[in-house]
């Protein structure tokens, strides 16, 4: 996308998120008003160009400033006078000198001159929101490369806190950065942020050459394997905190839990009607280790014990991953593949074996 297609989609998401009441953004909720996705519509009222946006823009900007403290903003505008120490605001607001100074007036420019300085780049990239924030700093996004993942259009660093949105990975600020597949021309929240991006997109990637710093392994998810059929990406993940993954081997924790937590491994896969979960080529809702799962017509997967002893059963239901966004507990968007233990010693290990049908 270029520099007028990111503005539109700024404005577009602007227009969808302002309360005919009071003019302003409200999310993520309707009593909610927050002051960051404000000023980042406000940078792209000013990037619109035309003239009528921009004096809406100076309005605006002015009346948010007003909520202004040493420097900082609270991070939803009935918290003031509280403030956030995070100084996310000056992103936006920054740009906004740097680029519109000119045609601010002297009350504007005197109003930013006080605003906090931006944020330092991260010293290590942890998450697609580390990586966005480092490009945020960038004249060329070259060195970013090796977290993203030209066939697949995702971050493919760390996976820290990367969520899930209804059926769908959740689109990110890096993703718009770095991307240009379809799917991010889809309505998304993330979209106010898009104003932001002033640097242009690498010509060439280098991740065959620089693989990500990290594992995609550690962090929040134990496990993620992404796939695309068509302009949709399916993925089957694992997010347990206490299993450790070693080389395809699930390291279980010494203690044993008590009957209540001994749901102890789950995997999830987005439901959709080429992800349906068949137990040895049929349908069932049991399993046990060494059956084999089938996710539609791409992949197998396998448990197999190879230390410790135990019994163990598995169960194919309905769920949400803990990564998912979506509030609505009616609605389940994952087919959960989960594990009970039934008994087992502290030095049991399983083998994780995913292939292709």
């Amino acid at each position: 996308m270029n520099k007028r297609e990111l503005t539109d989609l700024a404005l577009q998401a602007g227009r969808r998120y302002q309360s005919p009441h009071t003019g302003l953004i409200h999310y993520p909720t309707l009593d909610r008003i927050p002051l960051y996705q404000n000023f980042c519509f406000c940078l792209a009222l000013f990037r619109s160009l035309v003239g009528e946006q921009v004096q809406e823009g100076k309005e605006r900007l002015n009346h948010l400033l007003a909520f202004q403290k040493e420097g900082l903003f609270p991070t939803y505008l009935h918290e003031y006078p509280q403030v956030s120490p995070f100084a996310r605001c000056s992103f936006p607001l920054k740009l906004i000198e740097k680029h519109f100074g000119a045609i601010l007036g002297d009350e504007l420019r005197e109003k930013l001159k006080g605003v906090a300085p931006v944020p330092a780049p991260p010293q290590k990239i942890l998450t697609s929101r580390d990586a966005a924030h480092a490009a945020l700093h960038l004249e060329d996004l070259t060195p970013l490369t090796p977290y993203w993942d030209p066939e697949l259009q995702i971050y493919q660093g760390p996976l820290n806190d990367e969520r899930q949105r209804g059926g769908e990975l959740d689109l990110t600020l890096f993703d718009l950065m770095m991307g240009n597949a379809p799917r991010l021309l889809k309505p998304h929240p993330v979209h106010l942020e898009a104003a932001l991006i002033f640097t242009p997109k690498p010509e060439k990637f280098l991740t065959k050459t620089f693989p990500p710093p990290l594992s995609q392994g550690k962090g929040y998810h134990l496990f993620r394997k992404v796939w695309q059929e068509g302009e949709s990406l399916h993925s089957l993940v694992c997010q347990e905190q206490k299993i450790c993954l070693e080389d395809d081997i699930l390291i279980y924790p010494e203690e044993v839990p008590d009957e209540k937590q001994r749901t102890e491994l789950s995997f999830y896969v987005n439901v959709h009607p080429s992800n349906t979960v068949q137990v040895n080529g049929e349908k069932g809702t049991v399993f046990r280790l060494g059956d084999t799962l089938q996710i539609g017509e791409k992949w197998t997967l396998l448990f197999e014990k190879v230390a410790g002893e135990g019994d163990f059963l598995g169960q194919i239901s309905r769920g949400n991953r803990p990564a998912q966004l979506e509030t609505d507990i009616t609605q389940a968007h994952d087919w959960k593949i989960s594990i009970r233990t039934l008994r087992r010693s502290s030095d049991v290990k399983l083998k994780l074996l995913l292939l292709p049908v």
